[in-house]
């Protein structure tokens, strides 16, 4: 009895070995692909996106990157982006419990890079315009006002309330008009063109951290540094993560977090200290 109780137990050991090593070799992203890409203008952008975790496909295999999308889902795709995992209190209207967006919108309030209107709502639901959503990059990276960057467009006449928003989004090149020479300000803005925007973003500033946890509870941690000066040591919670050539990450793994734990990332080097918390999420969201 005792024998097949070791042997049972050396059989369940070998099998967790080779999971682990299964899981260790196989890549913890998967690249995506979708049937609704090919030859769209921000095929390598999406697809870099999806790779990350940062956005989703749909179920029947698309992506569909010319869909219109809400107030809400442009906050999920920023907070998901940029790591805003900070929330406050909040009082919008029309923001109610049970919502799928109540915690996407407390960190987006956190964050400080949108407001309610004046009625005391946030219309989490309404489509988004691409004049709203200049705003929100312009909040969120702190620029200035730039209306002279908005004459660049032939229809600047359209733009209102947002011109020096659009102007200086425009003149950092975040976003971009169309081939006519028009900005469109007041059209919905798609899928593709916020991803398109907030990736500008991230190249600039050069920096993004993943932190994903399977089900294993192996939880992988990616630092991608896009800055010219690269850091010569990248370390989490105290411990040095590996810098993977091909890929151009710094990698590690870590079996003693959990989901919603904070990883403190600190990056030295070249007559610099970058640091950053951020927290683990599950490799499923």
């Amino acid at each position: 009895m005792k024998k097949q109780q070791k042997k049972s137990k050396e059989q369940n050991r070998l099998i967790c070995i080779v999971m682990l090593a299964v899981i260790l070799l196989c890549p913890v992203f998967s690249y995506a692909s979708f049937s609704d890409i090919e030859g769209y203008w921000g095929e390598e952008v999406i697809l870099n996106w999806t790779n990350k975790g940062l956005a989703k496909g749909y179920n029947d295999g698309t992506f569909r990157p010319k869909n219109e999308i809400t107030r809400a889902e442009f906050m999920s795709l920023i907070n998901n982006a940029f790591g805003f995992t900070e929330e406050v209190d909040i009082d919008f209207k029309d923001v109610l419990e049970g919502k799928w967006y109540l915690s996407t919108i407390k960190k987006s309030k956190a964050a400080g890079y949108i407001n309610g209107y004046e009625d005391g709502t946030i219309r989490p639901d309404k489509l988004i315009t691409r004049e709203e959503v200049a705003s929100i990059i312009a909040k969120m990276t702190n620029l200035n006002q730039y209306e002279e960057g908005s004459k660049m467009f032939k229809d600047q006449e359209r733009m209102k309330w947002s011109r020096g928003y659009i102007g200086a989004v425009a003149n950092e090149k975040y976003m971009a008009g169309y081939p006519d020479g028009n900005f469109k300000p007041l059209n919905n803005i798609t899928r593709g063109e916020a991803i398109f925007a907030l990736d500008n973003i991230i190249n600039k500033a050069g920096i993004q951290i993943i932190a994903k946890q399977d089900f294993l509870g192996i939880t992988y941690i990616h630092v991608i540094w896009n800055k010219e000066s690269q850091p010569l040591k990248v370390i989490a919670n105290g411990n040095e993560l590996k810098f993977d050539k091909d890929d151009g990450k710094w990698k590690g793994t870590s079996l003693y977090l959990n989901i919603g734990d904070g990883v403190e990332i600190t990056a030295i080097g070249n007559g610099m200290e970058y640091r950053k918390t951020v927290f683990v999420k599950d490799i499923a969201d």
